[in-house]
């Protein structure tokens, strides 16, 4: 077992945490805590994985020249200030701080140094950096985030749901013991750009066996129990919302009953 010490709980002494229960980005952050005096969370230098010069307002901020260009060269390192120390009664044990704390670092941001101050960092980098590199995972909640910055709404129920049904992508790793989802970005991004039909709520009724007057809505509310929502709209002033044909055909299948045969449906009633 390897452990590092951190003091990240008010009026606590340091305790001791198993690094190798943690993921990557919580056990670089871990790290950091421990190097730093008192292992004290005072600031933790995290690496961005872009240069200096990749900032839009490099030119503004830097001027032109050489002396500019190699300093656009440099990484472009950030400090992580927001570190919160836990209240000595809080429930949250350490572990569960630093996973949560390592998450809200944007994915394609690691940590790779702990500091003398909020703004001094140490010399000395992590062991864990180059796997808290790799480490590019999203909570649940971010996930959805990600996904509905894409066009791509989805409740939490709808989105355990599609992961039972095959749908959508699988957890990339779990954290806490197994408490704690995490999703891959490149997974989700994958998700929000696959190929997909698009179906009108008509169709939608016609896939459920819904007929009537009230077909599409009797489609609509079973769309809203399933936690699915449009990601378009027909065009014309009387196109109908759109939803993804095969996040409705999972939840379709996922039904209780949905392989019973010899009955219809008349607007969600077998007759």
């Amino acid at each position: 077992m390897t452990t590092a010490t951190v003091a990240v709980r008010k009026g606590s002494p340091p305790c001791e945490v198993d690094l190798d229960t943690l993921t990557p980005k919580a056990r670089a952050l871990a790290e950091a805590i421990h190097m730093s005096p008192g292992h004290q969370p005072l600031g933790v230098l995290c690496d961005t994985g872009r240069t200096k010069g990749d900032n839009p307002n490099h030119a503004y901020v830097y001027g032109s020249g050489v002396e500019a260009d190699e300093i656009g060269a440099q990484p472009d390192l950030r400090f992580m200030r927001n570190l919160e120390p836990l209240p000595r009664d809080a429930e949250t044990s350490v572990e569960e701080w630093l996973e949560y704390n390592a998450r809200q670092m944007p994915y394609d941001s690691w940590p790779i140094a702990g500091a003398r101050s909020r703004i001094e960092p140490l010399d000395e980098r992590v062991p864990s950096a180059e796997a808290a590199r790799l480490d590019r995972c999203l909570t649940r909640d971010q996930a959805l985030k990600r996904l509905a910055e894409r066009g791509i709404v989805l409740s939490n129920d709808a989105w355990i749901m599609l992961q039972k049904a095959g749908n959508a992508p699988q957890p990339h790793r779990y954290a806490l013991n197994g408490r704690m989802s995490l999703w891959d970005v490149d997974d989700v991004d994958a998700y929000a750009s696959r190929e997909y039909e698009r179906w009108t709520v008509t169709q939608v009724a016609e896939l459920l066996g819904f007929t009537g007057e009230a077909a599409k809505g009797s489609a609509r509310k079973q769309l809203s129990r399933w936690g699915l929502s449009a990601v378009g709209r027909a065009p014309g002033r009387g196109g109908e919302s759109l939803f993804a044909a095969d996040q409705v055909q999972a939840a379709q299948a996922s039904r209780p009953g949905s392989g019973r045969r010899g009955a219809s449906r008349v607007d969600g009633r077998f007759v």
